[in-house]
């Protein structure tokens, strides 16, 4: 491509400028998310210690929560505070007078709020929780060895949906969830480069409206559709003679995704993502000051 659209050169240079900015607007935040492996497991530790004498390690569904919780405030929270200050007239146009073109600084933006970011917490994260449980054999399995373990065992007592058990299986797998994670971080860019004030919480909100107006339009549409179908099966239900089978011929199209949910997720996240890259992007070339 030419120089006026993508020079590498220049791209290394913006995106280390980028990269450092972004470490010093959110870097201890960032470190306080990231370090919180450690530092829960020792408040709690020491609290059980000064209380009963006695040293109690953090229960795994804890941790996991507290891992969540983590990853969402800083998916949720980094892309206002790393360029929220774009719509910001003063320093709008300073970003825009920038000598470097705006796919390059499209292209820095994403990598850092909805990659480096993103995956970098939680390398962290799992890093140092693992070395806590290798030090303290109370604290039991890692992080990342129930996250990455090879099959959760919940899926093999669902005996009437056999024939689902692969796919239920295949969307269980953490590398399905890459997507969503850019999803969820891309969300929130365009929500700071659309917004003024209030970005995370704006956001928030208008995510719920457009969840709630969606369900309002779409649910009777889709119960008017399938009436009769929902009739028929009520019917065979009374009479104790429906099958999986039975369902299966009346719902084909339901019955396709159950059997390919890892399909059906990730062409949905990709369609999603990618009209969200084409919003950010429509947003950063119309942003004027």
């Amino acid at each position: 491509m030419g120089s006026n659209v993508l020079n590498m050169n220049r791209f290394r240079r913006y995106f280390r400028s980028d990269l450092r900015a972004a470490v010093s607007n959110y870097g201890i935040t960032f470190l306080v998310f990231s370090t919180l492996a450690v530092t829960t497991y020792l408040l709690h530790g020491l609290f059980f210690l000064t209380t009963s004498g006695e040293w109690y390690a953090m229960s795994s569904s804890l941790r996991i929560a507290l891992f969540v919780i983590s990853g969402l405030t800083v998916l949720i929270s980094s892309p206002a505070k790393l360029y929220g200050h774009l719509t910001d007239r003063r320093e709008g146009s300073a970003f825009l007078m920038v000598p470097v073109s705006r796919l390059e600084k499209f292209v820095s933006m994403v990598l850092i709020s909805c990659i480096i970011i993103p995956f970098s917490f939680g390398l962290i994260y799992l890093t140092l929780d693992s070395l806590v449980c290798l030090i303290g054999p109370a604290c039991g399995d890692s992080l990342f060895q129930i996250i990455f373990k090879s099959s959760p065992s919940f899926i093999n007592t669902i005996p009437d949906l056999h024939i689902y058990k692969e796919s239920f299986r295949s969307i269980l797998t953490p590398w399905l969830y890459f997507d969503d994670i850019i999803q969820i971080a891309l969300l929130f860019l365009l929500g700071a480069l659309i917004f003024k004030k209030s970005k995370t919480g704006k956001t928030l909100g208008s995510l719920i409206i457009i969840s709630i107006s969606l369900n309002l339009l779409f649910t009777p549409i889709m119960s008017l559709a399938m009436f009769d179908k929902f009739r028929m099966m009520a019917e065979m239900m009374s009479d104790a003679n429906i099958t999986l089978e039975a369902i299966e011929q009346m719902f084909p199209f339901f019955s396709w995704i159950l059997r390919n949910l890892a399909i059906v997720d990730t062409l949905s996240d990709t369609l999603v993502n990618g009209l969200l890259l084409f919003f950010v992007w429509l947003r950063l070339k119309k942003l004027k000051h």
